[in-house]
């Protein structure tokens, strides 16, 4: 009877894992299919313009949001217990965020060098929409749905928003008037997760009240930078004010992961 039943378990357990598999790619499937066809037809202009220019957002554009969705797909087979089965409207408003900062990004490589160009005219709203209005009501809609906070959801808000944050000081600095040194500041969180650093430390670090305050200073600066009806004075402004946050930034990311390890080092030995 115990094997019998042992059976029956594993052959539910089976079940259900092929019904979360089917269900995840569906939803995946189709919040791909969208920012896919988001991205040829933020193209068009771009190749009217120039076919190289075209061809070369299009291959940046897709490269990116595509490591993004394989990305997406791998954390959902793991399924924490917390996650939902498959991807919804929520998430795919979510996901969005990731979806412009790839536009963003493939914007500011591949158009005219020039804060009144399609490129900018392009990348800029998607930043300022993905900073605020996404931002802002995906959670609170998630809750209201009941599917959340969960652990995906906690994991993508903080990895997307530095996502674009990078994009945004990227296209400041090839369409605005930031210097290159300003993508130190949001590289930052990624040159600690390439270090032996654990990714929880970042992540605890990339959450503090002190990360999101300078966050949203610095994707302000970079949005100001190449907004294209702002005036010399406001671009300047934003030039000086990124210049001073880097090393503001660089000493809170190291005061910050200096207290994490020691919070973690404290809990460690309350074991011992």
């Amino acid at each position: 009877m115990s094997r019998r039943g042992d059976d029956e378990r594993s052959a539910t357990v089976r079940d259900d894992t092929r019904a979360i598999i089917r269900d995840v790619r569906a939803g995946w499937a189709r919040i791909t299919g969208i920012g896919v066809a988001a991205i040829v037809l933020v193209s068009v202009p771009f190749a009217r313009d120039d076919r190289r220019r075209g061809a070369g957002f299009v291959a940046a554009a897709l490269a990116s949001f595509l490591v993004q969705q394989i990305l997406i797909a791998k954390a959902l087979t793991r399924h924490h217990e917390e996650d939902p089965d498959d991807l919804d409207a929520v998430d795919a408003l979510t996901l969005s965020r990731g979806l412009g900062a790839s536009i963003v990004a493939a914007a500011a490589l591949a158009g005219r060098r020039d804060r009144r160009s399609y490129a900018a005219k392009v990348a800029w709203p998607l930043a300022l929409a993905g900073s605020t209005l996404t931002d802002w009501i995906d959670g609170p809609l998630a809750r209201r749905r009941g599917r959340g906070p969960t652990h995906l959801g906690r994991v993508l808000d903080l990895e997307l928003d530095s996502w674009l944050t990078l994009a945004t000081t990227l296209a400041g600095t090839r369409l605005g008037s930031l210097d290159a040194i300003c993508l130190i500041t949001p590289s930052l969180r990624y040159l600690a997760m390439a270090s032996p650093i654990s990714y929880e430390e970042v992540h605890s670090v990339g959450k503090s009240v002190r990360a999101r305050n300078l966050g949203i200073t610095q994707m302000t600066l970079a949005l100001a930078s190449f907004a294209p009806f702002a005036g010399s004075f406001s671009t300047r402004l934003a030039r000086a004010g990124s210049r001073l946050l880097v090393p503001i930034h660089v000493a809170a990311l190291a005061a910050g992961l200096a207290t994490a390890r020691r919070r973690e080092g404290t809990a460690g030995s309350g074991w011992l």
